[in-house]
């Protein structure tokens, strides 16, 4: 509360003893002043601690009296003079609103010490992630300031702070639900700057991903300017672009991902993506995409698959060793080498359909199986019972032995109807096609649906497919 110094409640008056006493207040009654005046030369000084008091407390002045004055007053009086003879609590100066952060900031994040007392910096943590309505912040209300006192014991209430709004940024929202909470109104990393949060669908990392940035999991975009090293994960709900190579790494992004350098390690790399990949070169690695696959270069010893179309391009377009496999399209430069590397590229074909396959044979072989050990054992035990040797404890097992023998050509009969559909299905892309604009060498082999080919001779400007159940080399002229 502000003190008016000039304005002053009227004085109260009291003569005694030849002195004229007047009681002042300021207006906000924070501060009382004494005014002794001498009326009549002929006293002397003769007043008491309990005089000033009384006249005080009559006058309304009953807090914050400054009993050394009076004190002093005693012995050393002071006429026509204004004396402050007491002063109250001023209230407290109110506390403005503000806000508690409802996630964890990126630069606090450290690396976490296991229980073998090795710190793990490949889970650092690097991005804040937020998912659209997660709350953000929430507003601590202003609070008033301690109460005050007057000098006539009155309490005045503390101040109330400042309303503050809450630091809404970019792609962030109040919720309907509580106007004291900030929410995400989108998917993306969590910034906070210049006291505002906001969310940016894109990340962006000027680095390496290293021990510097840990593994990275991201609910947005990614845009990494340097190399991915081996050993870390890279995550992202949206697309990735990466500046430089790509090591012993894993990449995996629910849009696309974009490698402006090359992909290669020992083997224990991989990128996954449901939509494209694009990537300058790929050697001894892993690739699958949910669309497409783009290689600037050659491809060696690397297991890509794509459910549409694996496409190599530039002078250097050359799939040497490992397995190439596309749904409806594979492109390249030359295939195989002049060594006779093993190269197996296959259109029409169908992952997901083959691993199912492989499953439903290895069930059909593991119920044979079976069925061959049913039969010697119940061979056995039909001996035992002829001559009156069967236990009874052997006759338990040799009645499930029975109805096993009688469910299993049931099982068989349903999973060999499986692998026909599968079959049908592996086969029935007879659009696929692997097109060759320079070389196929010897040791290449040529998959389309269920069909093979194994190459035995160079074969120059070509193109595969099928026709009458059967690869055929169609010229590219």
């Amino acid at each position: 509360m502000e003190q008016t110094a000039v304005k002053k409640t009227p004085a109260v008056e009291v003569e005694k003893n030849g002195f004229k006493f007047k009681a002042l207040m300021s207006a906000d009654l924070m501060i009382a002043h004494l005014y002794i005046e001498q009326i009549d030369k002929e006293h002397e000084w003769d007043i008491n601690t309990k005089d000033l008091i009384d006249f005080l407390n009559n006058a309304g002045i009953i807090y914050g009296i400054k009993n050394d004055i009076l004190e002093k007053l005693l012995t050393e009086p002071v006429f026509n003079k204004n004396i402050e003879i007491a002063r109250g609590d001023i209230p407290g100066k109110g506390i403005d609103s503000g806000f508690e952060l409802l996630f964890e900031l990126a630069g606090d994040k450290a690396p976490v010490v296991g229980d073998d007392g090795y710190i793990d910096y490949k889970n650092i943590n690097l991005i804040s992630n937020a998912v659209t309505g997660q709350p953000l912040a929430k507003k601590i209300p202003a609070a008033a300031g301690s109460p005050g006192i007057t000098v006539t014991g009155e309490k005045v209430p503390g101040k109330i702070g400042k309303d503050k709004a809450l630091p809404k940024g970019a792609n962030t929202a109040i919720s309907n639900e509580n106007p004291n909470l900030l929410i995400a109104a989108k998917d993306g990393a969590i910034t906070f700057s210049n006291n505002l949060i906001s969310i940016d669908n894109v990340y962006k990392i000027n680095s390496n991903v290293d021990t510097a940035t840990g593994n990275i999991d991201f609910v947005g975009s990614l845009q990494i300017s340097g190399d991915v090293k081996s050993g870390f994960q890279v995550k992202a709900v949206g697309n990735i672009e990466i500046g430089k190579n790509i090591e012993d790494a894993q990449v995996i992004s629910e849009g696309s991902v974009v490698a402006k350098g090359g992909f290669v390690g020992s083997g224990k790399g991989l990128i996954k993506a449901t939509e494209d990949v694009f990537v300058k070169y790929v050697e001894n690695q892993e690739i699958i995409a949910g669309n497409d696959v783009n290689i600037g270069g050659e491809a060696m010893n690397s297991r890509i698959i794509a459910k549409n179309a694996v496409v190599l391009k530039g002078q250097k377009a050359v799939i040497v060793g490992g397995c190439i496999s596309a749904g409806k399209l594979i492109e390249a430069s030359t295939v195989g080498s002049e060594f006779g590397t093993p190269t197996l590229v296959r259109a029409g074909y169908n992952t997901e359909l083959m691993d199912e396959l492989n499953k439903v044979d290895a069930e059909i072989n593991r119920l044979n199986n079976d069925n061959e050990r049913i039969k010697k054992a119940l061979y056995t035990l039909v001996r035992l019972e002829l001559d009156n040797k069967l236990s009874p404890a052997q006759k338990a097992p040799m009645k499930q032995l029975k109805d096993q023998q009688v469910e299993i050509p049931n099982h068989v009969e349903k999973l060999v109807k499986r692998k026909d559909e599968l079959v049908a299905k592996l086969n029935e892309n007879k659009k696929a096609r692997i097109e060759v604009k320079d070389t196929v060498y010897p040791g290449t082999t040529i998959q389309i649906g269920m069909l093979k080919r194994e190459i035995n001779k160079v074969i120059n400007h070509c193109a595969f497919g099928v026709s009458h159940d059967k690869i055929i080399i169609m010229s590219q002229g």
